[in-house]
């Protein structure tokens, strides 16, 4: 056996033991003063003990194996020092963490030793935004390796404990896939129990390189990309055309008098305050239309009448409120993803700051603005029928039910609006011919957006796809659109990941594939 770590310390303890019991005064003295042959015989055996339990621990119990395992851990990415309680090699992270593993048991986080302790996400950019990073002093920390330093709590028992988050790598890396180049966020969500299984974010970065300075830099002075931003979660925009869904909830909920009852008309433009710009239909017009063939052209004059006009702002707004359009959406979490601001999602909202914006609502723009993560979880409420669960990111979760409601009368009326854009002539038709040749039924809406003050010019897909009992969510927000619109730039986008959920088993029949519960207790057991 080569020499360790722990012989050259045996070899230092039996020194000082032979000083100690050789020197003036020293043990062998003290035991001529005691007075009885008994208490030699206790205290030598004692000692011989002592030193026999020290040989043992140095050589038949610290086998290779078992130094490999405490230098090293069990596993990749286990917390170093399993074997003994030796808070002092963390004290430079503050904290041992246990391992992030996504719902198929793949490490995300984890610790590995090359010169020095470190975190590892072999995940890289493709979870980026959702496990975060910790580097204890150097630059704090963010996402769920923030929330981690928490979940392991010295006081409790200061051991790493593991955690398995509802993502799917498989999926995060499609939906990157997907986005390609442009900016922008995508969210899927289970809507029988709001876990998240994507929520994907371009621009990312790797956080295997926020040690590095020079790359530290260059994420955080990038202003334009803004790489260590989450758009699925920490930012929002204005949901446009995205809207309309909710605001025919509205009408449908208040009974309001559907504007084809009155002779409704569109006739391209509509100028709801005089000396104002009009709102358009971008050089066409749809005629006479019902709720039902305005959803499915997305007609603007419609649902601007409907929202201003008809119910009007308050009315509307206060609708929206109640199924959490203006609301700080929280996780439902057991690892204080909403404690100082960790992961919280930013806040969603619908103000009037003027009569113009107010007039706006109807089509989605200057006077609302939410998140993907945010619209994902409100239509995954439609689909249940006006339930709405609150969004995890753990798997095993008992599924948590908002304040928001919705009578189910008025969802199915919604749920029914959600096909048009998918028939002949609507705003997304043709772009979901593989998942529906897959048996899969699509209900959707297209939100294209004009640009805002801040130069953004968002469009989304927002929607939810059933097949066997099964209703998973997918919703796409882009940044810029480039002139582009919804349905042929986010549309196929969806349709990318009902494919891919469909062939990772996902719509299967009997359950989806099983996650991977963590562990009762703390990943780690003294040998």
């Amino acid at each position: 056996m080569p020499i360790s770590l722990s012989h050259i310390l045996l070899i230092l303890l039996g020194i000082l033991i032979l000083i100690l019991l050789f020197q003036y005064g020293g043990v062998f003295e003290s035991l001529r003063a005691l007075k009885g042959y008994g208490a030699r015989v206790v205290l030598g055996i004692a000692a011989l003990g002592a030193l026999g339990g020290l040989l043992y621990r140095s050589t038949s119990y610290m086998t290779p194996e078992r130094e490999r395992w405490i230098t090293h851990g069990r596993v990749p990415g286990d917390s170093i020092s399993l074997g003994y309680d030796d808070k002092s090699r963390f004290r430079s992270l503050a904290q041992p963490l246990g391992k992030i593993l996504d719902r198929n048991g793949a490490l995300l986080a984890g610790y590995k030793l090359s010169g020095h302790l470190r975190r590892t996400y072999p995940g890289g950019g493709a979870t980026a935004h959702i496990v975060g990073y910790w580097t204890g002093p150097l630059r704090d920390g963010v996402g769920v390796e923030k929330a981690l330093t928490m979940v392991n709590d010295s006081l409790r028992d200061d051991m790493p404990h593991d955690v398995s988050l509802s993502l799917d790598l498989r999926l995060q890396r499609e939906a990157l896939a997907a986005l390609g180049n442009d900016i922008g966020a995508i969210v899927v969500m289970d809507a029988s129990n709001g876990e998240v299984l994507v929520a994907a974010n371009n621009p990312t970065y790797d956080p295997n390189s926020i040690w590095s300075d020079p790359a530290w830099k260059r994420f955080v002075v990038d202003t334009i990309r803004r790489p260590l931003t989450s758009r699925a979660i920490k930012d929002n925009f204005s949901p446009g055309s995205s809207i309309k869904p909710f605001v025919a909830a509205a009408a449908y909920h208040l009974n309001a008098t559907l504007p084809e009852f009155n002779g409704f008309v569109c006739t391209g433009s509509y100028v709801p305050i005089p000396d104002t710009r009009p709102i358009t239909e971008h050089g066409s017009a749809h005629g006479a239309v019902d709720i039902a063939r305005a959803m499915r052209y997305s007609c603007n004059i419609y649902f601007s009448k409907l929202a201003y006009q008809i119910i009007g702002f308050d009315a509307t707004k206060s609708y929206l409120d109640g199924i959490g359009f203006d609301d700080r959406l929280r996780w439902n979490t057991g690892i204080f993803l909403n404690e100082y601001a960790t992961l919280l999602p930013a806040r969603s909202w619908v103000k009037g700051r003027d009569e113009i914006a107010k007039s706006r609502l109807g089509i989605g723009q200057a006077s609302v603005k939410t998140n993907p993560v945010h619209m994902a979880t409100m239509l995954a409420g439609i689909a249940n029928g006006g339930l709405f669960y609150r969004p995890t990111l753990e798997v095993g979760r008992p599924p948590d039910t908002l304040k928001w409601r919705m009578d189910n009368g008025t969802a199915s009326r919604v749920e029914a609006l959600l096909r048009e854009p998918l028939l002949p002539g609507g705003t997304a038709a043709g772009a979901f011919g593989g998942p529906i040749a897959r048996g899969i039924t699509i209900f959707g809406k297209t939100g294209t957006a004009d640009m805002e003050p801040d130069g953004r010019e968002p469009s989304w897909f927002i929607s939810y796809g059933r097949k066997n009992g099964r209703t998973y969510a997918v919703v796409v927000a882009i940044q810029n659109r480039r002139g582009l619109f919804a349905g042929s730039l986010n549309a196929p986008m969806a349709r990318r990941m009902y494919e891919a959920l469909d062939g990772l088993g996902y719509y299967k029949a009997a359950a989806p594939p099983a996650p991977v519960r963590p562990p009762a207790k703390g990943s780690a057991k003294k040998p």
